[in-house]
């Protein structure tokens, strides 16, 4: 399809990212297959919230996608800091001091805001200008348009941190500053302060409001600043979504019906998180089954299997006992049944979640894809989104 805005849209999910750069490096394997492209040559649109702005930050910076799963590799450790997030298990410590069992967003060298400013100055923009990018020089030198969301808990609104208005109060802020302040999760972080002219404004994620961003790109796209150009139609879209594989973990009544408020506290991300995404997910299907399908493809899969295929009319699904991640047991042919950690904070799972990632790639199926059969192989959906467009 002529003139297509090509839009790439990545999910929050702490440090289940590590899946979402994967699954980005077999689209970027067939993108470079197909077009002779890199990620950011292919894309009019990039945007991330949580994580995900951090992928999105690293594309627009032209990082590749093994640069970015080496970022969870090897420095999630300093994201997550293990000191911490031992001291985050010890419940009744953090009822009485939970300031002090938030992760730091610096701590010499460690810190969410330390790595992140470190990843992009070392991008290949960062090695050209000799220091980390701000939004305006990412226009200057990025082809991708760039959109991150953050909330703002002072005046508690959504901020659609975006390039292509030289205007906005943020434009000459430096990008790991508002990634910093897109993923910094509530419960995970401490807000992060983001200078706002002589004072600065508090955001924390933008996973609050939407975890899934492709909502908001697809309503930036049709609105954006464009020099010299018209903006595109929704006909004229194409959305790639990409996930960071869904909880499954299910919550009970008995479970949950005494729960006091650190136990909701400790839920926040597992229960709240999900059904944005989820929405967002479902709205856009409906949106894109009115104009084209194909423009149109979310990647994402449940990391977990938790009930039984069967189901008996009128009667709940039956809770497996010991849960595992359906891919993993259909790539080895049913010899391993594998569960797979649906923490967002420990980069111990990293491994896990790539093989996940690789076994969904192999054996997963995109239901309903159009035109090409009810159920349609990972890769080869990949592969007609980027022919078609």
């Amino acid at each position: 399809m002529e003139n297509t805005f090509k839009i790439l849209s990545l999910d929050g999910g702490g440090i289940r990212g590590v899946l979402s750069a994967t699954l980005l490096k077999e689209v970027e394997t067939i993108l470079k297959e197909k077009k002779g492209q890199e990620l950011h040559e292919y894309f009019d649109l990039v945007a991330g919230t949580s994580t995900g702005s951090i992928l999105a930050a690293g594309i627009a910076c032209q990082m590749n996608a093994q640069q970015m799963i080496e970022l969870y590799l090897k420095e999630g450790k300093n994201i997550f800091l293990d000191s911490v997030r031992r001291q985050r298990k010890w419940r009744i410590l953090g009822q009485f001091f939970g300031s002090h069992v938030l992760y730091p967003h610096a701590r010499g060298e460690q810190g969410l805001a330390k790595v992140l400013e470190k990843a992009l100055c070392d991008s290949p923009v960062g090695k050209k200008l000799g220091k980390s990018p701000t939004m305006a020089e990412i226009k200057q030198h990025s082809t991708s348009q760039l959109l991150i969301l953050a909330y703002d808990v002072l005046s508690r609104n959504t901020t659609w941190f975006a390039n292509d208005d030289p205007k906005e109060w943020y434009y000459q802020t430096d990008l790991w500053k508002i990634c910093t302040a897109s993923a910094s999760a509530p419960t995970f972080f401490p807000p992060y302060q983001l200078p706002y002219f002589d004072d600065f404004l508090p955001h924390i994620d933008g996973g609050v409001a939407a975890n899934n961003p492709e909502l908001a790109a697809i309503a930036h796209a049709l609105s954006m600043t464009i020099e010299d150009k018209t903006n595109p139609k929704i006909e004229q879209i194409a959305v790639l979504s990409i996930g960071t594989g869904q909880t499954t973990r299910p919550y009970t009544y008995n479970e949950i019906k005494n729960w006091g408020s650190l136990e909701w506290v400790m839920n926040i991300p597992n229960i709240f998180l999900n059904p944005s995404a989820e929405n967002s997910e479902y709205i856009s299907r409906r949106i894109f089954m009115g104009i084209c399908n194909q423009n149109y493809l979310r990647l994402d899969f449940d990391l977990n299997k938790r009930f039984e295929s069967k189901r008996e009319p009128g009667k709940l699904p039956k809770l497996l006992k010991e849960p595992y991640n359906q891919y993993i047991f259909d790539k080895t042919a049913g010899k391993e049944k594998k569960a797979i950690s649906e923490e967002i904070d420990n980069p111990e799972n990293c491994g896990d979640l790539i093989e996940a990632a690789k076994c969904y790639l192999d054996c997963g199926k995109i239901i309903n894809y159009p035109n090409k059969g009810n159920n349609v192989p990972v890769r080869d959906a990949i592969q007609n989104f980027i022919e078609c467009h």
